[in-house]
């Protein structure tokens, strides 16, 4: 497979799993476009890992397969997968720090598994490894291969928006719900799972919720201190307040809207 189709094959995932990301990538070079495309296509592929699979075991293998590609022990096999060829062709080109990638994947073998996290902090730092990772190799595509200090705004990003995922359905809404957070709320992990009504379990995602704005705060701060033209990296904090919003009750956020406030996001950024 070209890289030419592999990067088309990404662009195509992109506009169908994440669409706001996508329309944020439009701001972004053109010749830069296309890793952006890459590597959200990548962590989408990783998301629908955990319902790809019936056996963990078979997660266990995929994600080893992953890390071997990124090592160069897959290449000849990388070459006929699109998003691994534009993967690692985004990787080479730009050099970011290899424990990002492999946080990415490693993180994703908690997807695989039921076990709730412990704490809040449990949930924040699978957040920061498979999302924030990415946003921070995106930063180093933006910024033509240099470091320029994504770091905190990337972590922040990653935590805030992977929550908005999270409290939306996936993908692995069933068992996201920290111990420590339902233990204070009085609410079952039983109950949780079964979305069973009570003041407990509204309060539980009321918190949740709460934090997700704390953390999208948080990020936009923290952005203002970077370059303008790494902005597109972030674009998805443009519509995650209007998904936040739309929570309860559940409900979808016109296309026009979300359209709207990306475009005023970017004039601002």
């Amino acid at each position: 497979m070209s890289l030419e189709a592999a990067y088309a094959h990404c662009e195509t995932e992109v506009r169908v799993a994440a669409r706001d990301r996508w329309l944020g990538s439009l701001f972004a070079p053109a010749p830069l476009r296309r890793h952006l495309h890459a590597l959200i296509a990548f962590e989408a592929e990783m998301g629908r890992l955990r319902l790809a699979v019936r056996d963990p075991r078979a997660g266990e293998i995929r994600l080893v397969w992953w890390r071997e590609v990124f090592s160069g022990a897959r290449a000849a096999e990388a070459q006929g997968n699109p998003v691994a060829a534009a993967m690692l062709d985004t990787l080479a080109a730009f050099r970011p720090p290899s424990h990002l990638i492999e946080n990415a994947v490693v993180g994703r073998q908690t997807d695989l598994y039921d076990d709730p996290f412990p704490t809040v902090a449990d949930l924040e730092g699978y957040l920061g490894e498979t999302r924030s990772g990415l946003l921070q190799i995106a930063a180093f595509v933006l910024g033509e291969g240099r470091d320029v200090g994504a770091a905190e705004t990337s972590g922040l990003a990653g935590v805030a928006l992977g929550l908005v995922e999270l409290l939306r359905g996936g993908p692995r809404p069933l068992a996201f719900a920290p111990n420590e957070l339902l233990a204070r709320h009085a609410v079952s992990a039983e109950d949780w799972r079964e979305g069973r009504a009570s003041p407990g379990l509204a309060a539980a995602r009321a918190e949740l919720i709460a934090l997700a704005r704390r953390r999208l705060a948080e990020a936009e701060v923290a952005r203002r201190g970077l370059p303008k033209a790494l902005a597109p990296a972030y674009a998805g904090l443009a519509t995650a307040p209007l998904w936040l919003n739309a929570l309860a009750p559940p409900r979808e956020v016109a296309a026009w809207r979300r359209q709207w406030a990306l475009w005023r996001w970017m004039r601002r950024a």
